[in-house]
């Protein structure tokens, strides 16, 4: 790697799984939310035994780090599944396979296996033209009987969209919709907690738990903002919800409803 990450284990993974540098580098900015996500998933194990898919979980950064941390075996799914090289094997880091998975097409999930004990859905659905409720459903097929799904999103009521829109700003991303079809959208849509629990709840899940956190900056020389992450994520803050990313964990809890 140029330069180490955040987690040893990371560094080694990319040079077993011969990562491209570019890759490599969205990954290092992506591993920030990976302490806050291990920490909310921690008291819902034991996680050892199980089996997870990280669905548009790219080269597979984050189950590497849970893999580590919790335990449990982990599918990586994708639009574009990372190739993984000739003659090595993963599953010293948990990644068992990668899977392709089409996120935008009603029937892009269909070839992924089912049984799952838990999906992974992580800063994914913001990106996505989508129907949360129809998504999660389908989602929801690929689970085993009481399966856990977590998801997290940009918070739309952040700390930073409250003051934009106060001052009359739009809080949408500039390029939302790029030019260039080989480059995915930025953030379609974003939403509020209340948001992902009712559409949770019309797709078949009961909430578990919740959490609004300020992620560390991607760059870990940026003091300022650091301060302010530390700030947002003491209690009293955090209460008021004003942190940038939602953590959401939902039980499968009733039959599905067929597809419309």
């Amino acid at each position: 790697m140029n330069r180490s990450s955040r987690f040893p284990t990371l560094d080694r993974f990319c040079l077993a799984a011969q990562v491209p540098e570019p890759r490599e580098r969205g990954m290092r900015f992506s591993s920030r939310r990976y302490p806050a996500i291990a920490e909310f998933l921690a008291p819902f194990g034991p996680w050892g035994g199980r089996t997870l898919l990280d669905l548009g979980g790219g080269v597979g950064g984050l189950s590497v780090v849970l893999h580590e941390r919790l335990g449990g075996t982990y599918d990586v799914a994708d639009f574009a599944p990372f190739p993984t090289p000739v003659g090595r094997d993963l599953t010293e880091f948990g990644i068992r396979r990668y899977l392709p998975a089409d996120l935008s097409r009603p029937d892009g999930l269909d070839p992924l296996p089912g049984g799952y004990d838990a999906v992974l859905f992580v800063e994914v659905l913001e990106h996505l033209l989508v129907d949360p409720v129809r998504f999660f459903r389908r989602v929801a097929e690929h689970l085993a009987p009481a399966g856990l799904l977590l998801v997290t999103t940009p918070n739309q009521a952040r700390m930073h969209n409250r003051i934009g829109l106060l001052l009359g700003r739009s809080i949408r991303e500039s390029d939302i919709y790029p030019d260039d079809p080989r480059l995915a959208y930025g953030h379609v849509m974003e939403y509020t907690l209340g948001d992902l629990v009712g559409y949770a709840h019309r797709a078949g899940y009961t909430p578990l738990d919740s959490r609004v956190v300020q992620n560390p900056p991607g760059r870990p020389e940026d003091r300022l903002r650091r301060w302010g992450a530390a700030l947002l994520n003491r209690p009293a803050f955090r209460s008021l919800g004003l942190g940038d990313d939602l953590l959401v964990l939902f039980q499968k809890t009733e039959p599905l409803p067929p597809h419309s």
